[in-house]
């Protein structure tokens, strides 16, 4: 019986950049479809908890800074600023992602790479 290939190609940088082209999403994609390369599957994991909580973070400031305006306008102007200061670095972290990765340079964000290690490596043992 024949081998299928990868999901997403024979090139793990391709799936690897797959998944940070669209923060968490597409790292969620990758996650669910290309799960056999250790690579792509840790860095679809390092997608999903770093973008996924910047964005959370980004959607809390918004939010958040709607709701103060019934209290205060400048709360309302200080957490507008602050959810643009969280996206700007947001885009720059992805941008270092998307680029580093697709040069083949694997790399490890701080305190998210060490989790995403742990939980990508640790579904080889429910897949098993």
């Amino acid at each position: 019986m024949s081998e299928q290939p990868p999901a997403l190609g024979a090139n793990p940088r391709v799936a690897s950049v797959i998944a940070y082209s669209a923060w968490w999403a597409t790292g969620a994609l990758v996650w669910l479809i290309d799960r056999d390369r250790p690579a792509v599957r840790f860095h679809a994991m390092q997608s999903m908890i770093a973008f996924g909580a910047i964005f959370g973070v980004w959607a809390m400031c918004w939010v958040g800074s709607f709701l103060a305006l019934v209290g205060s306008s400048d709360l309302f102007f200080l957490l507008q600023e602050l959810a643009q200061i969280v996206l700007a670095a947001g885009v720059i972290i992805w941008a270092i992602c998307i680029i580093q990765v697709a040069r083949g340079i694997d790399i490890r964000l701080p305190w998210v790479g060490d989790v995403a290690a742990r939980l990508a490596s640790g579904s080889d043992a429910v897949k098993e």
